[in-house]
């Protein structure tokens, strides 16, 4: 009992903790010595068989070679014919080979003191009877009868103590091969032995936690977990009226405290029935009138107060809804004086707007006249500097024909001289240069009239150049105003233009707002027709709020009735907009024209 009521302040957790943890030390302790036990036995194992069992067959390989290779060498000394002395000769260098392979695998396993001597004693003996082969060898070759005593009196003898240190060998390691095996059965009883009392132990050690942490549990818990359960269960499916039966003097178990939770949780059901039943009627008057702790005094405060404010607002509803039939009669009213200025409205912005569209023909037809004009311009400007150059050629060729005039001029006075000189020739011939004198008097005359007419020419040439030289100046200085006046019909041209979009603007603005003044006109009586709708959605909401049962007013629900008819009273028809006269909104077409 001691021992209980000292871990009876252990948690669950730390209960089976410490129970499954003791038992899983116990089960570390076994496997453990299992594994120890099975790591000596396996390295027992492996040295008799690795090391052990090998050299045992190594050296009684090697000593049934040397009885054979002794055999062989007296076959050697009694063969009849070569055939047989090379087969027998073969036979004893095989074995000598194999003899030597064996001793040198020897060396290997050699794992303590007394093995390396044996191994080094077996080693001298089998290089003494190799140094007593070749006598032998060498007489036997040469068929020397003294190679039989040679045989009997040296190397019988070394093979013998060869045969024998094998012998040697082979008796300390089969003892050790005998004693590992004696070690690793000894090892199997002891940890067997062992392995039998722990597992006794850990069994008893189980059970004795077992019973202990299930008796724990079973004070803790109060009764079956599947009993706890089933409880809880039915109380998550909404039945409170399950009864918890406990142990007597239990007032500490899980079920105990489930039995108390139930308690309570029929208590606040009940009230929270009651008074949501209440709702459920209209009765807003009932409340939760039970003591409660913690989370359960929240929910009944929570709920009181929940009742208390639907109360509130089913009153502060009514007395709404009481202002808003006085209101909603007030809006419709404002809503059908607000559609019926919209509709004055619409009818004067339409007059704008057809006025705005009269401008805007009237300002095209500026801006069509402005392009005319100016491709006038521009032709008269192209025209004017062709003619320039054409006066300019002009006078280049009255130029030319001065020049050539000056030269006509010139032949004629050559003429002239010329006719003077045959007169004076005709007049030296006398009557011979009488016929002569008559035709030159006649080419001196022609001579003369050509060059009067010539000078004349040449005068009228010098005037005619004159005159076209001021007419091409007088073109020059046409061109630029030309171009000047073309250039300002362009601008009046663009001018129209900008006139034309921003009026075009203009006249999106004014046909806009000819639809808003159109859709306020039909919002205004939408409103209207809302607002009658939603005195009679006030009087269906009266109906309803009389269902519930409330007490006298609150001075909250009387200042919200207040605030309403105020805000109802307050509220003015908004002022008509005058629509623009007629004649003061159409263009003038004659102005526009004259601009």
């Amino acid at each position: 009992m001691k021992q209980i009521k000292l871990f009876s302040h252990w948690k669950v957790s730390t209960r089976l903790a410490a129970g499954f943890g003791a038992v899983m030390v116990l089960l570390f302790a076994l496997a453990g010595l299992s594994l120890w036990s099975l790591a000596t036995v396996q390295g027992t194992t492996e040295t008799i068989v690795r090391q052990r069992l090998p050299a045992v067959k190594l050296a009684n390989e090697a000593a049934v070679l040397t009885v054979d290779t002794g055999r062989k060498m007296r076959a050697l000394l009694m063969a009849v014919n070569g055939l047989e002395a090379k087969e027998a000769m073969q036979s004893v260098e095989a074995n000598r080979a194999r003899i030597a392979d064996a001793l040198h695998r020897l060396d290997g396993m050699a794992d303590s003191a007394q093995s390396r001597a044996l191994v080094k004693a077996v080693r001298t003996e089998h290089a003494t009877l190799e140094q007593k082969f070749e006598p032998v060898l060498v007489l036997a070759r040469g068929e020397d009868p003294k190679a039989a005593e040679v045989l009997r009196s040296e190397f019988v003898p070394a093979n013998r103590r060869f045969e024998t240190a094998l012998q040697e060998l082979v008796k300390h390691e089969s003892a050790a091969m005998n004693a590992s095996a004696a070690a690793s059965a000894s090892t199997y009883d002891s940890t067997r032995i062992v392995l039998l009392v722990l597992a006794a132990t850990a069994l008893a050690l189980g059970a004795g936690i077992a019973l202990a942490i299930t008796r724990g549990l079973h004070r803790i818990l109060g009764g079956e977990p599947a009993e706890a359960a089933g409880i809880l269960r039915r109380i998550a499916q909404g039945d409170l009226d399950v009864v918890v039966e406990t142990r007597e003097g239990d007032d500490h178990s899980l079920l105990h405290a489930v039995g108390e939770t139930v308690g309570q949780l029929r208590g606040l059901m009940g009230e929270v029935a009651t008074v949501m039943g209440g709702v459920a009627e209209g009765d807003l008057t009932r409340t939760m009138d039970g003591s409660y702790q913690g989370a359960f005094a929240t929910i009944q405060a929570d709920i009181n107060r929940s009742v208390q404010q639907l109360a509130q607002v089913v009153k502060d509803v009514n007395a709404a809804a009481e202002s808003l039939v006085g209101a909603s009669e007030e809006v419709s009213a404002t809503a059908q004086s607000l559609s019926q200025a919209a509709t004055e409205q619409a009818a004067g912005v339409e007059q704008t707007s057809a006025s705005m569209e009269e401008m805007t023909a009237s300002i095209a037809q500026n801006t069509e006249n402005a392009k005319v004009t100016d491709g006038m311009a521009t032709k008269a400007a192209s025209e004017a500097a062709e003619g320039g150059e054409a006066v300019k050629a002009t006078v280049a060729a009255m130029k030319q024909i001065a020049q050539k005039i000056v030269i006509i001029d010139d032949i004629a006075y050559q003429t002239n001289l010329l006719a003077l000189n045959a007169a004076i020739e005709a007049a030296r011939a006398g009557d011979h240069g009488k016929g002569f004198a008559v035709v030159a008097a006649e080419v001196r005359k022609l001579a003369e009239r050509s060059q009067v007419a010539a000078q004349e020419i040449g005068t009228v040439a010098s005037s005619s150049v004159e005159m076209a030289q001021r007419a091409g100046q007088l073109l020059d200085a046409m061109v630029p105003t030309i171009r000047k006046t073309s250039d300002l019909v362009q601008e009046i041209a663009a001018a129209s233009a900008e006139q034309a979009s921003g009026v075009g603007q203009i006249n999106a603005a004014v046909t806009q707002l000819s639809q808003t003044t159109q859709q306020n006109a039909a919002s205004a009586e939408e409103l209207a027709a809302t607002s009658e709708a939603m005195s009679g959605q006030a009087g269906n909401l009266q109906q309803a709020m009389g269902f519930f049962r409330v007490g006298a007013p609150t001075p909250a629900g009387q200042a919200a009735t207040t605030a309403i008819a105020v805000a109802a009273g307050k509220a003015q028809p908004p002022a008509r907009p005058r629509a623009m006269p007629a004649a003061s909104a159409a263009a003038d077409e004659v102005d526009f024209a004259r601009f």
